[in-house]
């Protein structure tokens, strides 16, 4: 039989006075990276994007004969709003026609920032119960909503023959498996469904 040796003793004893380990598991890190399930149906991003451009319909034509009755086309003399609709772009030149886009566009963003700010939604997002975020998955600013996924495609579009074509592809793009659109990729945001604590 083996002699045990005295510190060999006291090595297999355990300390009274090592502090206990915990063991309780932290929980597992939860990504804030929006998931493929997570994101906003083709429906729902459809029908949002219809709200938003019936309300930019009747902003626009309030627009367009606003600025007619102050400056009309040069080859088309104005007697009676009902000119205006038969008129067409007849009269003006690139230069107002941008001009006309450029103040749409600046109201439409007027009416939609609030929305943008404090949730992340437009008008039509919000009554769909959608959102705009991050790649990371938090809220988008109302500024990068308005500037990088807005205003930079509104003035693309407005390029002839170039900008339709861009604005069409743009559009297409929804059918990838992330869904996003090319203002999507442009902005880095993503559209989601709407959850209050991503805010």
């Amino acid at each position: 039989m083996e002699e045990l040796s005295i510190g060999s003793l006291f090595m297999s004893e355990e300390n009274p006075y090592t502090p206990p380990v915990n063991q309780v598991e932290d929980p597992p890190i939860q990504s804030a990276v929006p998931s493929s399930h997570n994101y906003a149906s083709l429906g729902a991003r459809f029908s949002g994007k219809l709200i938003d451009v019936l309300i930019m319909i009747p902003l626009g034509l309030v627009i367009g004969i606003g600025y007619a009755f102050v400056s009309p086309p040069k080859d088309i003399a104005v007697e009676k709003t009902s000119d205006l609709f038969s008129m067409g772009a007849t009269g003006y030149g690139y230069g107002e026609a941008l001009l006309l886009a450029v103040l749409g566009m600046a109201a439409y963003i007027g009416i939609q920032w609030t929305f943008w700010a404090s949730t992340g939604q437009s008008i039509g997002k919000k009554a769909m119960k959608t959102q705009i975020v991050n790649l990371d998955g938090s809220q988008a600013s109302a500024k990068t909503i308005a500037l990088k996924r807005y205003a930079i495609m509104s003035l693309i579009a407005n390029v002839p023959v170039a900008g339709s074509l861009v604005s069409l592809i743009g559009v297409l793009l929804i059918f990838r498996r992330d869904r996003n659109c090319l203002h999507d990729d442009i902005a880095k945001t993503r559209v989601v469904k709407f959850a209050a604590s991503s805010q």
